[in-house]
């Protein structure tokens, strides 16, 4: 007579149960751990750092395709170059309702062209991106593209025909409390043309030779802007020029031990056991 039974592969998880089978026996044990999470100071700094890269990729990935290589992926590449920004601690409800903190320097690219220099200046008056562009021709106040494709890609110029100027607009708010970046991407093409060549905020420039952008919005401080060259799908390396300060009450102990609160706070150091290592 054969005989009939419960036969159990693998796991079965419900109602807060596990069954499994061992050695031909059916086992059900409790699915929740009575053991509570570790939160050491170091593991919630860390777990801090995903979030926060975590949140401000998503605003990043949301103006476009990003341009980011030499890693496993664009975000694994990405998440290695945060490594060097400020460490910023917000709580639970922050992170999980999108919260994000425009850092200094964040990057926005990274690629196997040259980078572009850039940094603040002043036209006439008015606040200005200065940049490391060479122009051959002195650019008139709404250049199109032909004459774009002359001051950058004449003798002695870098640019090619084809190539984009990819300009990224990062805005910091705060909506219910809770901190958020927004990012937009703006792209001007070097081709031949009579249409004008600019951004909606910012116009190009000359001066002393180098491509400037001017605008009334550079003067935003919650705002920051970064520019990329692109050529099909090489990019330079570029982080976020700007003079937000937003962030730096969240880099302070206080919001450390606050947003560990938000989480069931710091857990102390495991003990070591005598005569162990």
């Amino acid at each position: 007579m054969q005989r009939k039974g419960i036969k159990v592969s693998g796991r079965l998880e419900k109602d807060n149960l596990t069954v499994y089978t061992r050695c031909g026996k059916i086992i059900m044990r409790s699915a929740t751990s009575e053991m509570p999470r570790s939160r050491t100071r170091e593991q919630f700094i860390s777990r801090q750092r995903v979030a926060r890269n975590a949140n401000l990729w998503k605003a990043l990935r949301a103006s476009g395709n990003c341009l980011f290589t030499g890693g496993s992926t664009a975000y694994a590449r990405y998440c290695s170059l945060m490594r060097k920004m400020p460490e910023v601690f917000m709580t639970k409800e922050m992170y999980r309702n999108g919260g994000a903190l425009l850092l200094p320097g964040m990057p926005v690219s990274d690629g196997i062209l040259p980078d572009i220099g850039y940094q603040w200046g002043e036209v006439e008056g008015a606040a200005a991106i200065a940049t490391s562009i060479r122009v051959s021709t002195p650019l008139s106040l709404n250049p199109t593209g032909t004459d774009m494709v002359r001051a950058l890609c004449g003798r002695n110029g870098y640019w090619k025909v084809g190539d984009t100027l990819r300009l990224y607009t990062l805005v910091q708010t705060v909506e219910n409390m809770i901190p958020k970046v927004y990012v937009r991407m703006e792209e001007a093409l070097l081709a031949p043309g009579d249409s004008v060549w600019r951004f909606a905020d910012l116009e190009p420039r000359t001066v002393e030779g180098r491509l400037a952008l001017v605008g009334n919005t550079l003067a935003d401080r919650n705002r920051g802007w970064a520019l990329v060259h692109r050529r099909e799908e090489k990019s330079s390396s570029q982080g976020v020029l700007t003079r937000c300060t937003m962030y730096e009450p969240y880099t302070t102990e206080i919001a450390l031990l606050q947003a560990a609160e938000s989480y069931g706070g710091l857990t102390g150091q495991p003990f070591l056991t005598p005569g162990k290592g």
